[in-house]
């Protein structure tokens, strides 16, 4: 717990940075009482300071605990890298706050909370839809605490190129929200894939130039040809209960590959995708595409269909049954919360690899910070790598997602860790079950 010095000490640190808006002058000098979205900041003038000061001190003295609760809730260790921001924007009766933020030099992470004060619209399954890091070039998020009784979520943002970002006022918004989330699980389909078989089905030509995008390892195949045979749609109308927002509009084979077409009613974010087992449980994920087709029933731009395309033949389709997997967000809500602060905090601390050869996987150097790993080198799938870091006291610390720049091949990748880690505390790396020697 903090002493009384300290408290002091903290809150005379917060009062020497405060400014106010031009906005905020004009409105005390009018007298006029305005509810403020989230807090400003002083003014030059003396009464305005006091005013102030005896406004702002019960506000900070209250909030300090929440910068506490999240230091508890992710590591106390790394209470050193975060910089209090504790900021609030409130719309629609939901409250978002910047609680905290850290930078090591090339990305930044940024804590948030989502309450909802008057509903239940917050919930642990909330995902943020539209929203914004300002200068940030990749961004993303991930639920870190959900408390029943406040509804409140915890949110940790991760922008990458945090080096535009170090020293300079920069602004979160969010727009939009998703919640209560039904994840459907695992569904298995009544459809026997060997009646396909014998079909001719019907086919159109899709041009790649024209369409939002797509994925899986054929994808970059097609964007070479130019153009794709897909199956014509609403050619057939195959229920997957009990999913009742997206159908099976055609299936069939197209040059030797099984083609299924999905299409999705109107929605705002309900999403899933097919795929295939074998008697063993062995998966196989397909390529995609998104297309649309508009009045006239011309194909191109659009997401209301996802063709799947399985690299699997007529010969072999007797080994495989279909499966999906879905997820419904049955809340979709809109709100404009925004807050501005500076980015201040920078921890440069790093560890450093270089030139590793894990046989298949060649690597350039490894940088370890504590934001995360940064993987430089010949590397075609970053899906596939697995990073392992043991820390001092035992624990082991997961890397549950990446960020990927560059061409196949000569990628630049990073993993970031379900929290920021502290270095000093760091015993050993695995790549691939492989240790790692930094310098």
């Amino acid at each position: 717990m903090r002493s009384d010095s300290n408290l002091k000490n903290i809150i005379d640190a917060r009062l020497a940075e405060l400014t106010v808006s031009h906005d905020l002058e004009d409105r005390i000098r009018c007298a006029s009482l305005h509810k403020k979205r989230y807090l400003q900041k002083p003014w030059t003038v003396v009464i305005i300071v006091c005013i102030c000061i005896m406004i702002s001190i019960p506000a900070m003295a209250s909030k300090i605990p929440v910068f506490q609760d999240l230091v508890q809730m992710i590591d106390p260790a790394l209470a050193r890298f975060l910089q209090p921001i504790e900021l609030v924007s409130e719309d629609k009766g939901i409250q978002m706050e910047v609680v905290a933020a850290m930078s090591d030099g090339e990305t930044a992470i940024v804590y948030i909370t989502l309450q909802d004060l008057t509903g239940d619209r917050v919930d642990r399954t909330v995902d943020l839809y539209n929203y914004s890091i300002d200068d940030a070039n990749i961004f993303s998020h991930e639920l870190v605490d959900y408390n029943e009784k406040t509804k409140k979520a915890t949110i940790r943002m991760i922008a990458n190129g945090g080096h535009q970002l170090n020293g300079k006022k920069v602004t979160i918004r969010i727009s939009s929200f998703l919640s209560g989330k039904d994840d459907y699980g695992q569904i298995a389909t009544d459809i026997k894939l060997t009646d396909v078989v014998h079909e001719t089905p019907k086919t159109m030509k899709l041009d790649m130039s024209n369409i939002p995008g797509g994925g899986g390892e054929l994808y970059s195949e097609f964007e070479k040809r130019g153009t794709v045979d897909i199956l014509k749609v609403d050619e057939k109308t195959v229920a997957l209960p009990p999913i009742d927002f997206a159908q099976i509009s055609n299936i069939g084979f197209v040059q030797g590959r099984l083609h299924i077409q999905l299409k999705w009613k109107e929605s705002i974010d309900d999403h899933g995708s097919l795929y295939l087992l074998n008697a063993n449980g062995d998966r196989i994920d397909p390529s995609n595409l998104y297309f649309g087709v508009d009045e006239q029933g011309n194909i191109g731009y659009g997401r209301q269909y996802i063709e799947y395309i399985f690299d699997v033949n007529p010969s072999q389709i007797s080994n495989y049954s279909l499966h999906g997997s879905f997820i419904r967000n049955k809340k979709y809500t809109e709100g404009k919360w925004a807050v501005t602060f500076q980015i201040e905090a920078e921890d440069p601390s790093k560890k450093i690899a270089r030139n590793i050869d894990l046989g298949h996987l060649k690597l350039d150097h490894i940088i370890i910070q504590p934001t995360g790993i940064r993987m430089n080198g010949n590397m075609t799938t970053p899906d596939q790598v697995v990073v392992e870091m043991t820390m001092k006291d035992g624990k082991k610390v997961s890397y549950n997602h990446a960020v990927a720049q560059g061409a196949k091949g000569s990628l630049s990748v990073k993993y970031f860790p379900t929290s920021p880690v502290d270095l000093q505390n760091m015993k050993e790396v695995r790549v691939n079950g492989e240790l790692i020697t930094f310098e």
